[in-house]
């Protein structure tokens, strides 16, 4: 049963739902239906001690889509 994030394309408003099977989902604010289903960060194991590491995300720290070691194009 996952948690989904929602944004309402009528009001706006963006809100978050436990979604079972066969759920309709409706904005708390308008009641409206047509709704984005929006991104969202998956939550830390229980327990972990520490913050999550997103240092590696992203292209290579020395630059370039390689790191600048590929030599099949100019950096």
């Amino acid at each position: 049963m996952p948690i989904y994030t929602y944004r309402c394309s009528a009001c706006g408003h963006e809100f978050e739902r436990l979604v079972r099977s066969g759920t309709s989902v409706a904005c708390p604010d308008c009641d409206g239906r047509k709704l984005e289903r929006l991104m969202s960060l998956p939550a830390r194991p229980a327990g972990a001690a520490a913050p999550a590491d997103y240092s590696r995300l992203g292209p290579p720290s020395a630059g370039g889509c390689c790191g600048g070691g590929c030599h099949s194009h100019n950096h």
